[in-house]
């Protein structure tokens, strides 16, 4: 950290520096342009796949006027237009037509409690070269700090099982104000990922939300896009990595780790 009054001079680039000379295999952080200079002055480097961010409208019209609030839509134009976004997301989850019809999932779900989480994370994610190794403790201190986070909304966290219990796979977001329910991470079976992505469409859908987004997982790509949803990168928003390992930075800059907003640093913004 670097005093405001310090900004302008290199006391910033000078902690980074040491920062990554540590003894760290892999360091991980999320920057805009500008920190993305000095990360590859420094010897970083970006990865592409994991800068994009994949979205599911889930009631398009409402959605669209939050994307507008975003951009500078006046309050009392927003407040005009909301009923009628209503009414068109509601004739559209009445017309015969799937892609924003959302039936409930045939497939079950409950609490995601922690030892569930890491033998999910064990048996799931195994297939990555690279992945996070979590313990009790620490996956438990995770979380914790994530319910606290209450000005992102409530954080959902959720187990998916067939109708005998049979697990299928997982997922956690945060649903808030804006009612776009942002996803910190998602995993499960590869063969079941669909039914995963279905539970979670509807979850978030039934309780409000206008669209569900994420941080990209090249594994995913062809489920995600089979299931309607669109890839894109949000503004100023690098995924930047630095190892003096080459396996490791060709490792996910190939998309071959299991990398979420759970291992980065999104998590950690105010």
């Amino acid at each position: 950290m670097v005093d405001p009054s310090k900004r302008g001079t290199l006391a910033g680039v000078e902690l980074a520096r040491q920062f990554l000379r540590g003894s760290q295999d892999l360091a991980l952080a999320e920057g805009n342009e500008f920190s993305r200079r000095i990360w590859e002055f420094l010897g970083g480097s970006v990865c592409l796949l994991y800068s994009f961010n994949w979205t599911r409208a889930l009631r398009p019209a409402q959605y669209a006027l939050t994307f507008l609030n975003h951009r500078g839509l006046s309050g009392a134009m927003a407040r005009t237009l909301n009923p009628l976004c209503r009414i068109v997301d509601g004739t559209l989850n009445v017309i015969p037509q799937r892609v924003f019809r959302f039936q409930p999932p045939e497939v079950l779900a409950d609490d995601l409690d922690v030892v569930t989480m890491l033998a999910f994370l064990s048996t799931f994610a195994n297939g990555r070269s690279l992945q996070p190794v979590y313990d009790v403790p620490s996956l438990a201190w995770l979380i914790e700090v994530l319910e606290a986070k209450r000005h992102r909304g409530t954080l959902h966290k959720v187990a998916v099982r067939t109708a005998a219990g049979r697990p299928l796979g997982w997922y956690l977001y945060y649903l808030g104000p804006s009612g776009v329910a942002e996803v910190l991470q998602l995993g499960g079976k590869e063969e079941s990922m669909g039914d995963v992505l279905n539970h979670l469409f509807y979850h978030a859908w039934q309780r409000g939300a206008v669209a569900a987004t994420g941080p990209m997982d090249p594994g995913l790509c062809r489920t995600l896009s089979e299931n309607h949803c669109v890839f894109h990168r949000t503004d100023n928003c690098w995924m930047l990595i630095h190892s003096r390992d080459e396996r490791i930075v060709n490792t996910i800059q190939a998309g071959d780790a299991f990398l979420t907003r759970l291992e980065g640093e999104w998590w950690i913004a105010a």
